[in-house]
């Protein structure tokens, strides 16, 4: 199960990880710290890995939507598919329309199921 987690405690443990899933992004780990630290973003840690959630107005409709900005599981373990249901709830629990994510790895449209959409090279799911 996820559960909130304050980035200033979980830093030492998950630093390594963020900068490996961000390496050859634009957005940095001290981006994704301060989103944290100061309330734009949340971490969710779990026995098996932690996601970073960020709530955002959508571009092209200003409704909110959740991006999984980022997601770490041990041993790659697929923490999308395993927490779904959950990160459905939270987006419902924060008023959003729409539970997204960004990859620049095409594959996932093989496994995701129907509801998700590409869209652009973000995957979208309504909520």
């Amino acid at each position: 199960m996820l559960q909130p987690a304050d980035i200033r405690r979980e830093w030492p443990r998950i630093a390594a990880q963020v900068a490996a899933i961000l390496q050859g992004d634009e957005e940095t780990p001290e981006e994704v710290y301060a989103e944290c630290r100061f309330g734009r973003a949340q971490l969710y840690r779990s026995a098996d890995g932690f996601v970073v959630l960020k709530k955002y107005p959508r571009e092209d409709t200003g409704r909110p939507e959740l991006l999984l900005w980022l997601a770490h599981g041990e041993g790659g373990r697929d923490l999308l598919r395993q927490y779904q249901p959950q990160l459905i709830d939270i987006a419902r629990a924060v008023g959003a329309a729409t539970l997204a994510f960004r990859s620049r790895r095409r594959g996932f449209e093989r496994l995701l199921d129907e509801r998700w959409q590409l869209r652009a090279v973000e995957y979208q799911l309504k909520i």
